[in-house]
């Protein structure tokens, strides 16, 4: 059986080929007509074109698709070229690629179209301003994971099942110089580009202020948030009440669009309204995303910012205040009250950072100033104002005759905060002087008597005192007094005062040494003498106390501590319940080369008498400064008086001793030198040696003296035991330094050495003496009735 199969007529076949045309036209004219923008010359186009807005979280994603003229020679030479190496099929649309910035756009997010149009979704675009545009891939073979098609090079579209608005990481763009021709980057062609904004709508503005500057400008300003969204801000205001109407007025400029800020002044149009006290702002922000409105009623007069008080002027001062009157220019017309506020520092202030500050808030409930009497100006305590001018008295300065640098500041008393104070007016000044507030402080026995080599009768007395600082002075030509008075005639005082006088002491030359003398001590400047004096009462010698001895400095490693330590004179008596006996140690700066023991600031304290050690700590040390250091004993009667005041006569001193061995605390065992032998006998050995300064104080304990006899004079071997001899520092001392080794051998050569032995252990072993006694009948005999007069010889011998 043969089947017929019936062939379509011509007729048929073209109706089947205009109907495949139609529809492919029709695909094809969906997106023909897509260019990237006039007068750009690309290949395709995208759509939507040029920018595109988009609000961060709202849900919406960013879409753009990419599509290729397929009229251009290069789209259809591509249709030509439509197997791949593995024999797929491959479509133009194949070879679009995205680019986020310099960025290749993961494939997970762009979808097939069709032949000539591929399109990127991201579900949640990321906040930011980014560049997203579309390349054609010119080269046939791309990498298997750069490929958008599926593995069977079908249109079926692919997309992230994601919804992050993170992209994950991408590959760098591959480029080289670009060639000529639009967006040409290697062998990829640009097609076209979109700027892809995601951001926010305009917020509400809270952070919006606005400052007077002397009630003759205002000038507002606010701050926004980042937005990749262009945003501008639009200011205007109305004035309250039936004058202000109901019409907003825009900022004079567009700098609020610009730069966040408006400014109004007298010759700005509109003009800053300087009578008003309330202000009624609106913000108007406005971007591609929606608008926003934000209403701000505005205290003028609480954020106003005067300009400096002018015109300070000192009316009159005294020595502890100052009356100053200034102005406040513009503001002097301001319908509300000023606040002012003044600060103050002295020269002697000790921390130039530091102002005291003056609470000038209250008025005076009087007439005004004009009327008042001149006493009134020193009795005010209150601000008074006139039309023109502020008055106050700055009162309770503590410094006469003092350099005194002042600030006036001023505000509304309708502001809140530091920070509407106005920049301060300054004047600088100085008190006027007066006599100075005090004498010099002066203490029982800061005197020192030196005997005359001429006459044993006649002394000069050295007088001591702490002298004032700097800022007790309180005028020009300041200096100290002192002087003492005698009764020659009756009823006629006479005054004598000092032969020589300097910063801490003064000198009185050739007194006698059999009278008690009372000295008083003023401090004096050009207004006058102190009002009150200090004295210094020194006895006759037959009265003086005796003086404590050896008085020793130990200097320490740390700077300003030092340990002082002496001896009393065998007299010195302790404390009783009706007497009172202590030491005072005085140190003072001394300049070096200066032909007295002190010059500088002195400075002392007591000490019971029962001490003969003490540590002192210089406040203040100066390393470059030497001090010097003394010490006196004194004792003090104590017979009260119904006031409970002690008596002058009831009173007395040693004077000063000044030290006269300084050593460094460093000092460990220590050797002796300057051993000798002083006497030589039969059966003993006189022995001699130099009491050093470091042997006076308790470092030293016990000396001890070695010996033995010894084979030859050539030989430092012992010839037996070693011997020893011990004796006491205050032995050692009393004898000055003599000993007697007794009980040797005639015609004996021994070895003899000392040591010393310390706080800090055993010391070095002095250099060894050889010594040969004499022989029988050839010199001294040692007899225990004779040691007594041998003992004197040999202590006064040479």
């Amino acid at each position: 059986m043969v089947t017929r199969i019936n062939r379509p007529s011509s007729s048929s076949l073209s109706m089947l080929y205009i109907t495949l045309t139609l529809i492919t036209l029709l695909v094809d004219l969906a997106y023909g007509s897509v260019t990237c923008g006039p007068g750009i010359k690309s290949v395709g186009g995208t759509v939507p074109s040029g920018d595109i807005v988009l609000e961060y979280g709202s849900g919406v994603p960013l879409e753009i698709t990419c599509i290729l003229q397929s009229d251009t020679i290069i789209v259809q030479n591509l249709f030509r070229e439509r197997k791949d190496s593995n024999n797929k099929t491959k479509f133009p649309s194949h070879r679009i690629t995205f680019y986020k910035n310099a960025e290749i756009v993961p494939s997970q997010y762009v979808t097939i179209v069709n032949a000539t149009a591929a399109q990127l979704r991201i579900p949640n675009p990321p906040a930011g301003q980014n560049t997203y545009y579309c390349t054609l891939l010119l080269d046939y073979e791309r990498q298997q994971n750069d490929s958008y098609a599926n593995p069977d090079g079908d249109h079926s579209s692919t997309t992230s099942s994601g919804d992050s608005s993170t992209l994950p990481p991408v590959q760098p763009a591959t480029t080289s110089s670009a060639t000529k021709g639009s967006y040409q980057l290697g062998s990829q062609l640009g097609v076209c580009l979109n700027t892809v904004y995601v951001g926010y709508k305009p917020e509400i503005i809270r952070n919006f202020t606005c400052i007077s500057e002397n009630w003759v400008n205002l000038r507002c300003n606010w701050s926004t948030s980042e937005n990749p969204i262009r945003t501008t801000y639009k200011l205007l205001f109305k004035l309250p009440g039936r004058a202000g109407g109901r019409i907003f007025i825009n900022c004079p400029t567009d700098s609020d669009i610009r730069d966040n800020n408006c400014y109004w002044d007298f010759n700005t149009t509109p003009m800053y309204r300087q009578a008003y006290e309330f202000y009624d702002f609106r913000l108007n922000g406005q971007n591609a995303l929606g608008n926003v409105s934000t209403f701000f009623n505005f205290h003028h007069y609480a954020n106003i910012i005067p300009a400096c008080p002018i015109n300070i002027t000192v009316i009159d001062k005294t020595e502890s205040s100052v009356m100053f009157r200034w102005s406040v220019g513009t503001m002097t017309n301001f319908p509300r009250d000023l606040i002012h506020k003044i600060e103050y520092k002295s020269q002697w202030d000790s921390n130039p950072a530091q102002w005291h500050s003056v609470n000038i808030s209250d008025e005076c409930n009087a007439p005004i100033l004009s009327n008042k009497t001149n006493s009134f100006l020193y009795d005010m305590n209150c601000q008074e104002r006139d039309n023109d001018f502020y008055y106050f008295n700055v009162t309770g300065l503590k410094y006469p005759f003092t350099r005194y640098d002042f600030r006036i500041y001023v505000r509304s008393s309708l502001a809140r905060g530091e920070d509407k104070w106005s920049l301060p007016g300054c004047i600088t000044l100085k008190t006027k002087s007066s006599i100075p507030k005090r004498p010099p402080r002066t203490d029982q026995g800061v005197f020192d008597c030196i005997m005359s080599r001429t006459d044993k009768t006649k002394r000069d007395i050295f007088i001591y005192w702490q002298k004032i600082d700097d800022s007790e002075k309180c005028g020009d030509s300041f200096e100290y007094r002192a002087y003492y008075t005698s009764n020659i005639m009756p009823h006629e005082t006479t005054i004598h005062y000092s032969n020589e006088i300097y910063e801490s002491y003064a000198k009185f030359q050739g007194l006698n040494t059999s009278i008690g003398y009372n000295f008083t001590v003023y401090s004096s400047n050009n207004e006058g003498l102190s009002t009150e004096y200090s004295t210094i009462y020194v006895p006759s010698e037959s009265e003086r106390l005796e003086k404590p001895i050896l008085l020793t400095k130990m200097v320490f490693d740390q700077q300003g501590v030092f340990e002082l330590s002496w001896e009393n004179a065998g007299t010195t008596k302790l404390s009783t319940a009706d007497e009172e006996n202590y030491y005072t140690l005085f140190w003072c700066e001394n300049v070096k080369g200066h032909p007295h023991e002190c010059n500088g600031y002195v400075n002392w304290t007591h000490v019971p008498g029962s001490e003969f050690r003490y540590n002192v700590t210089i406040l203040n040390y100066n390393v470059k400064n030497h001090y010097r250091f003394a010490i006196s004993a004194n004792s003090h009667r104590l017979l009260s008086n119904e006031t409970n005041c002690y008596h002058q006569n009831n009173s007395n001193s040693s004077g000063m001793v000044w030290e006269s061995c300084t050593i460094q605390n460093n000092t460990t065992s220590r050797k002796v030198e300057n051993v000798w032998v002083n006497v030589i006998g039969s059966t003993f050995i006189c022995l001699k040696w130099n009491i050093n300064c470091t042997d006076r104080i308790g470092l030293v304990g016990e000396y001890q003296i070695f010996y033995c006899s010894v084979a030859s004079v050539n030989s430092n071997i012992c010839n037996g035991s070693m011997l020893s001899k011990t004796i006491s520092r205050e032995a050692a001392q009393k004898e000055g330094g003599f000993t007697l080794v007794s009980n040797l051998k005639p015609n004996t050569t021994y070895i003899i050495s000392i040591t010393i032995s310390t706080n800090y252990g055993k010391g070095i072993h002095s250099d060894p003496l050889l010594v040969t006694t004499l022989g029988l009948g050839g010199g001294w005999y040692f007899k225990q009735e004779y040691s007594k007069f041998i003992h004197q010889i040999m202590k006064n011998s040479f």
